[in-house]
């Protein structure tokens, strides 16, 4: 990956911004199961883990920041809520617009992996769940609304990020798929989160890459390359 160190620091602020509010989870619907309590998709998503890549160029799996189990259960899941609970907008149903898929009760029950891959220059992140039958599709088929284009939210320590979702015209991924680019500014940083959905038989599939808001053709690359990549191991482990 390829991102300027000018841009760390704004891309770092940023992505706690964009990826958390945006990328990593629908929020809607019922709390999580208490985590201490036995999973009964531990076994399911364990497998999903092992369709995972473990590097992709020289950015490598961080396991520390990766986990599996179900899907309202997952750490990141839960803290990402948290947070949506005190963070403020103009337009609160369009925090989750990219993923609104998630806050399916189908896709909260599901066995999920989540796994983060970075080196010294970003962060890729990729969630595979596996649903039951048909939700899917029905997930692929949840698309951003209009009304969403454009939002501002304001986090509990007063920090305020404007968002811009536009879709991204990408050729069609495994059994279907969509994508989108987020443009996050706050201050006088811009930084661009490209993600991609993406559907595999009943397997449900989402890549999320940070790109400089000058580099978002690399942005690009890598979030069709990964998605890919990620694809093709799926085949093998999964088939």
């Amino acid at each position: 990956m390829a991102h300027p160190p000018r841009l760390r620091k704004a891309a770092a602020a940023a992505l706690t911004a964009a990826v958390t509010l945006i990328a990593s989870s629908g929020c809607a619907g019922g709390g999580s199961a208490a985590p201490e309590e036995p999973d009964p998709n531990a076994e399911a998503a364990g497998l999903l883990h092992q369709a995972q890549m473990v590097q992709y160029g020289s950015a490598k799996l961080l396991a520390d920041q990766s986990e599996s189990g179900s899907y309202a259960r997952l750490a990141t899941v839960r803290a990402t809520e948290r947070l949506r609970e005190t963070t403020e907008s103009d337009r609160p149903d369009c925090l989750d617009a990219v993923n609104r898929w998630a806050r399916m009760a189908e896709i909260r029950d599901a066995p999920a992996s989540f796994a983060v891959f970075g080196d010294d220059e970003g962060t890729i992140s990729h969630l595979l769940l596996k649903p039951p039958e048909g939700i899917a599709a029905q997930a692929l088929a949840a698309e951003i609304p209009p009304e969403c284009g454009s939002y501002t939210a304001t986090s509990e320590d007063g920090t305020t990020s404007a968002f811009t979702i536009e879709p991204l015209e990408i050729d069609t991924v495994a059994d279907g798929s969509r994508a989108a680019v987020v443009e996050t500014r706050m201050g006088g940083d811009t930084v661009l989160l490209h993600t991609l959905l993406y559907r595999y038989g009943d397997y449900l599939g989402s890549t999320s890459v940070l790109a400089p808001a000058d580099r978002a053709a690399d942005g690009e690359e890598i979030l069709v390359g990964f998605t890919e990549a990620a694809l093709e191991r799926e085949r093998k482990v999964l088939s």
